[in-house]
């Protein structure tokens, strides 16, 4: 008996019988996966309940439900499509007793159907309606594959009220041009491209508060680019680079500072060994020789330099075996290529240029990797990037400038505030090294060593955080109160 048949205080209303029909008419409607219209008797409740359509919807929808879980298990794990040909097979073998699993019937083209007809249109209508009734910030990158389609992605960035979360949704991902289609990716086209992507589906353009992108000048120019027509359509948009790309920018441009053979030698090394396996063979013994422990050499990203430190890293913990292989091998095969390497391996000098890499890109590396978490941290950003330059400038440069001179005003490149040579702090590695005979004996060779050190700042790190001084005002004015009261910035 209904809730409603049962409260003492209803007074009127619908007869008894009706009342009762209207219930089961309410409850029916709940429960039925049938999508059809009937008149609101008991009698035709009870027959449709009945009847053969009824019967097969009911029977199929634990089926149904099954292949969907089943299907989204594999786009989850990243499961290859054909491993679906075997799974509806291997399911009735294992659970013969069980009838939902005779019912599943999946191969690898129903299981691309029903991710991009049911998993996906149901995803994207739920983020139609986030997107249409709350603000968010839009992420978009170009791909750098080697195809001849250039596609860009957008990824969207708000608030799930359901979880109570800042949530990062993939949006589209349209082709930028292909070969039917060969113009140049300009600004206004990427543009026109990334706002027809909302207006398409009625996305209110006015819910668009931020916008990130790497620093290319066609996505972050100052005048003709997608950030300023962002800018002029939108004003009060907050516009924010990648800051892991930017940084990846500050260690590649200071890098450039240092010899052009510690990259070639690191090349060198990985092309010799890579493509042969008696060569690996023959220096895993001279490994065991020297016990350290047996790894392949790292190839440094063409791309991204921050992968220079794990290469360096595994090149230091490698020397000594690598030294003795390429001092054994020159002398039997006398190769050009190993008369390189040998020189490079008994250069002090690119062991202490290694040292000093293996010193200073960590820092740049932890940097990365706080601002990769899926956590909300931008408002770490300026205090993370103050605390890594003043911790690298107060190395060369003298503390009473550092901490006297207002951040913004910090300039790494004059002279009178640098400390001499050997007051420089380059790692313990460099210290405990930059002082052995065969370093000391070649000056020339030791001074330039400690000027391009001191390049590697100004020339990368520097402008990028003198502009991220300038475009936080705000943050700076709080950073330098907080100096004047003695705290972690204040003590430095």
């Amino acid at each position: 008996m209904s809730d409603f048949e049962d409260d003492p205080l209803h007074n009127g209303g619908p007869p008894r019988n009706l009342r009762k029909i209207q219930h089961c008419a309410q409850k029916f409607w709940k429960e039925c996966l049938c999508k059809l219209s009937m008149v609101a008797e008991l009698s035709n409740i009870k027959n449709h309940g009945k009847s053969i359509k009824h019967k097969q919807i009911v029977t199929a929808g634990p089926i149904q439900r099954a292949k969907i879980k089943i299907v989204a298990f594999i786009s989850e794990h990243n499961i290859a499509f054909l491993a679906a040909d075997h799974l509806s097979g291997l399911l009735q073998e294992c659970f013969p007793d069980l009838e939902i699993a005779k019912g599943i019937s999946i191969k690898r083209t129903k299981t691309t159907a029903i991710i991009k007809n049911v998993i996906g249109s149901s995803a994207k209508e739920e983020l139609f309606d986030s997107l249409k009734n709350s603000k968010f910030s839009v992420l978009t990158d170009e791909s750098t594959n080697i195809g001849t389609v250039k596609t860009s992605c957008i990824v969207v960035r708000y608030f799930d009220k359901n979880i109570g979360k800042i949530v990062s949704k993939f949006w589209d991902l349209h082709p930028v041009f292909n070969s039917l289609n060969p113009c140049s990716a300009t600004a206004e086209k990427l543009y026109n491209l990334l706002m027809e992507s909302f207006s398409t589906h009625n996305i209110p353009e006015t819910n668009m508060i931020g916008f990130g992108s790497d620093g290319c000048n066609v996505m972050m120019g100052s005048v003709n680019s997608v950030a300023s027509r962002l800018k002029n359509t939108f004003p009060g948009i907050f516009i924010l680079k990648y800051v892991c790309h930017s940084m990846n920018l500050c260690a590649s441009e200071s890098c450039k500072q240092l010899p052009r053979n510690c990259k070639d030698f690191v090349r060198s090394i990985f092309s010799f060994l890579k493509s042969s396996s008696k060569r690996l063979a023959e220096f895993s013994q001279f490994q065991k020789f020297m016990e350290v422990e047996l790894r392949r050499l790292l190839h440094p990203s063409q791309t991204w330099w921050l992968s220079l430190n794990m290469v360096g890293s595994r090149i230091l913990e490698q020397w000594d075996a690598l030294k003795l292989y390429f001092t054994d091998t020159w002398i039997n095969q006398r190769l050009l290529s190993t008369e390189e390497i040998f020189k490079s391996l008994n250069d002090p000098f690119i062991k202490l240029y290694f040292y000093f890499l293996d010193w200073i890109l960590p820092k740049f590396t932890r940097f990365n990797q706080y601002f990769q978490t899926e956590r909300v941290v931008i408002t770490d950003l300026h205090e993370m990037i103050i605390s890594l330059f003043q911790e690298i400038v107060l190395c060369f440069l003298k503390r009473e400038y550092v901490t006297k001179t207002k951040l913004s005003a910090i300039n790494p490149k004059i002279g009178q505030f640098q400390l001499i040579d050997r007051q420089l702090y380059l790692g313990a590695k460099v210290m405990s090294h930059i002082d052995e005979p065969n370093v000391i004996a070649n000056n020339i060779c030791r001074k330039n060593f400690f000027e391009r050190c001191r390049l590697f700042l100004p020339e990368g790190f520097y402008p990028s955080v003198a502009n991220d001084l300038s475009s936080f005002p705000l943050a700076l004015a709080s950073i330098e109160r907080n100096r004047s009261t003695n705290n972690k910035y204040g003590i430095i």
